[in-house]
């Protein structure tokens, strides 16, 4: 992913982040560590089954929306929602990640062992596969719900802007 889209990404990141409530001093930290933020995004793309290139490019989010307010004409109202969406989704993506990369500690350290029941790493296995689909999955609603908050003229908008915007990542990636 090019280094624009991985910036806004990393802003959203870091904007949900702020949302949840983190005390000033781990606020200030998390702004001074962009590579975390980085880090925490490119974990999410690289376990959300291929979310960019399958809903992405068509709904883009309550973020993009909030990124193409003026465009897009929103109103206060719809600014404030939008917002909101973009917080809890953003809260359900950390967890998300937080749930793989446990599940997968778990799978990996249950695997070591000599004798590992057959039963309980199947189990493991599937904790991994269910806690990825998660993440393939958990930003649907808030994207979806972003888009239903347009009227019919805004829609046309978003369409044409989100088709752009998916011929503007997809050279960026070349």
């Amino acid at each position: 992913m090019k280094q624009k889209t991985v910036r806004v990404l990393t802003t959203v990141v870091a904007l949900a982040v702020l949302a949840m409530g983190i005390p000033q001093a781990a606020e200030a930290a998390m702004f001074n560590n962009a590579d975390a933020m980085e880090k925490l995004h490119m974990y999410f793309v690289h376990h959300n089954l291929g979310f960019a290139g399958n809903f992405y490019r068509f709904h883009p989010g309550p973020h993009w929306d909030l990124m193409n307010a003026s465009a897009l004409h929103l109103t206060a109202a719809q600014i404030k929602r939008e917002k909101l969406l973009v917080t809890g989704m953003m809260q359900d993506t950390k967890q998300g990640v937080i749930a793989l990369k446990k599940a997968y500690r778990t799978y990996r350290e249950y695997a070591k062992l000599p004798n590992p029941s057959i039963r309980v790493l199947i189990h493991d296995v599937q904790a991994v596969g269910h806690a990825q689909a998660y993440l393939g999955y958990e930003m649907i609603p808030y994207h979806l719900k972003g888009y239903r908050l347009l009227d019919r003229a805004q829609q046309a908008i978003y369409h044409r802007l989100a088709r752009e915007n998916w011929t503007d990542m997809t050279r960026m990636m070349r």
